[in-house]
């Protein structure tokens, strides 16, 4: 069963583990916290909690255990996440007989995508050496790629009149072909979003076709690259090009680079470290992505003044999640491309080596801006500082190296800047609380009697779960009737019949039966602090049926008034005087 493959993984693996292999993680008291990796955040609102085996971020709300941790992280169906997992634990799963019909059917779609990409990359690579297609290959011979390289990176050519779509025809449905975003449909006709291009194939990390990238090659007006649209198989977030064969590089670091050609042209110099983002910012997904096969980076973006602010965006994101990040600069060159072209290789591996650590590099160009011997110039730096190079370091001793700095070029005694940065720290920690509080002010006022109710249910089902396994007593005081709404009274009915055949439910396993991402997000918020023997956990679950109750009742008597059922609404008047006057029997 499909219940028993989720209570060996789960009860194997460490969500701390798990989370700490993606992210890093800060111990703060019996938790751990870090920044979201689902949401852009400067101050960590991300908690994973051991004794449960779940995480939520109280910024965006996302919450579970480690099965929807990986499912989000790495795009992953439920049953995939499992597998992924079980990997990790080193245990042996057959999931076949899956009772998740909706993921059997989404890896089907998958599979099917991946093999149409390798049938279209095999087409794009022998239509590259057709003669009728010379001018690709002059194209490449222009650019300086030798054939070796071409090979290597699996380099095509999709030409301007082909028969692509007619050839997939046979063998894929109409559904799955316009799933892969290869074709744009005009005037009923279907065209290759790729013709007239030079084709780069993008690989995922287990060497499959997942996308591609088009250079044209002739007609100037059109846009220089074009890339796949985001599909089931493949998100430029989250992809980084050559990361196939660079994850295999013998070297400590990657080195990060803009274009298809920097990566292509650099690793033809033999520095097969290299990877590319695809047309877009580095994410956070990117950084979770390269930590996987090494803990530094060298930033080296294009040099005018766009690329110089895309490196330091890009920087804070890997820095702030955990790579030691250097940046690199290239005098006399666009892009590394042209650099590596006209100066060598020498002098392009002498240049990283003298790249700077990411906050130096910061420091350099937040100095640049300010004539420090001015005053009202130096105070504007100084702020500057606070914000853009202290705040963001969350360790202390690298925070003090930095404040050193600070004193070193403005003349200002360290204790001083120490005191005021203390200050201005300690006035944003309360500033971000106070909008927190804010909203949860907010979320309580618009709360209707049904959000309400289910939020009670959730709360019930929570303290059930937890105690249920260690109480006979709690086991038996709900049933089915103690519950409202439609899903979570089948939730509840599925974790009984669990308890009643011996299973030993845990907090993290409940969440694996839930796809509502309300109700996990309130779960995983839901603090059960304060009910830790049974007598307070059993005197909340009688409190939470009372209130679940009151609010059912509330809701049928609106029911009554709208139909204008006075029987009905006497009825449920004396029914909520009897509860009130018993709950004000129990406070006496």
């Amino acid at each position: 069963m499909l219940e028993r493959i989720v209570e060996q993984i789960l009860n194997k693996v460490d969500i701390v583990d798990v989370v700490s292999s993606y992210i890093p993680l800060k111990r703060v008291g019996v938790n751990f916290r870090a920044l979201c990796p689902f949401h852009t955040e400067r101050t960590p609102s991300f908690y994973v909690s051991p004794a449960k085996q779940i995480f939520h971020c109280f910024g965006c709300g996302v919450g579970g255990n480690a099965i929807h941790f990986v499912m989000r992280m790495e795009n992953l169906t439920f049953t995939e996440a499992l597998k992924v997992l079980a990997e990790k634990a080193k245990i042996d799963i057959n999931l076949s007989e899956s009772k998740f019909a909706k993921d059997r059917a989404l890896a089907k779609q998958k599979e099917e995508l991946i093999n149409l990409h390798k049938d279209c990359f095999e087409y794009f690579q022998e239509q590259l050496y057709l003669r009728k297609n010379i001018e690709a290959a002059k194209y490449i011979i222009k650019r300086r790629i030798t054939k070796e390289t071409a090979k290597r990176f699996g380099l095509g050519y999709c030409p301007e009149k082909n028969d692509l779509y007619e050839r997939l025809s046979q063998k894929y449905p109409k559904e799955i072909i316009d799933l892969s975003g290869i074709f744009l449909e005009r005037n009923g006709k279907n065209y290759c979003r790729f013709a007239g291009r030079l084709i780069f194939p993008i690989f995922d990390t287990m060497n499959r076709v997942i996308a591609f990238g088009g250079r044209i090659i002739t007609d100037t007006s059109a846009p220089k690259y074009m890339n796949s649209p985001d599909t089931l198989i493949f998100s430029k977030s989250r992809i980084l090009y050559g990361l196939n064969i660079a994850k295999q590089s013998k070297e400590n670091e990657f080195i990060v680079v803009e274009g298809y050609m920097d990566v292509i042209a650099l690793h033809q110099e033999g520095i097969d470290n290299v990877v590319g983002v695809l047309g877009t910012a580095l994410t956070q997904d990117h950084s979770f992505l390269l930590r996987r096969y090494k803990n530094e980076v060298v930033l080296c973006l294009d040099s005018d003044e766009a690329g110089k602010r895309a490196a330091i965006r890009s920087a804070d994101i890997l820095y702030q999640n955990g790579l030691m990040v250097r940046v690199m600069e290239l005098e006399g060159a666009k892009d590394p491309d042209e650099y590596i072209k006209k100066f060598g290789k020498d002098a392009f591996l002498l240049k990283k080596q003298n790249s700077m650590f990411v906050i130096d590099y910061k420091i350099k160009e937040l100095k640049n801006q300010y004539d420090l011997s001015k005053s009202d110039q130096k105070f504007r730096f100084v702020r500057e500082y606070f914000e853009k190079i202290l705040t963001p370091i969350s360790n202390e001793v690298e925070r003090q190296e930095y404040i050193k700095k600070l004193s070193d070029l403005t003349g200002i005694d360290e204790n001083v800047i120490a005191r005021e940065f203390s200050k201005k720290a300690q006035k944003e920690v309360r500033r971000i609380e106070n909008i927190n509080y804010f909203k949860q002010v907010q979320k309580k006022l618009v709360l209707t009697d049904i959000e309400r109710l289910k939020k009670n249910e959730i709360y019930l089902l929570s303290l059930y779960t937890q105690w249920a396994p260690k109480s006979e007593e709690i086991k038996s005081l709900l049933t089915e009737n103690d519950f409202y709404t439609e899903d979570i009274k089948i939730l509840f009915s599925s974790i009984k019949n669990l308890l009643d055949e011996g299973m030993e439910l845990s907090y993290s396993m409940l969440l694996s039966f839930i796809t509502d991402e309300s109700i996990l997000s309130e779960l995983t918020s839901f603090s059960s602090k304060g009910f830790e023997d049974c007598d307070t956990a059993k005197k909340a679950i009688e409190e939470l049926k009372l209130n679940i109750k009151t609010l059912e009742l509330k809701l049928e008597l609106e029911e009554a008034q709208r139909q204008n059922d006075a029987v009905k609404i006497t009825q449920i008047l004396n029914e909520l005087k009897k509860l009130k006057a018993g709950r004000e029997g129990e406070s006496r």
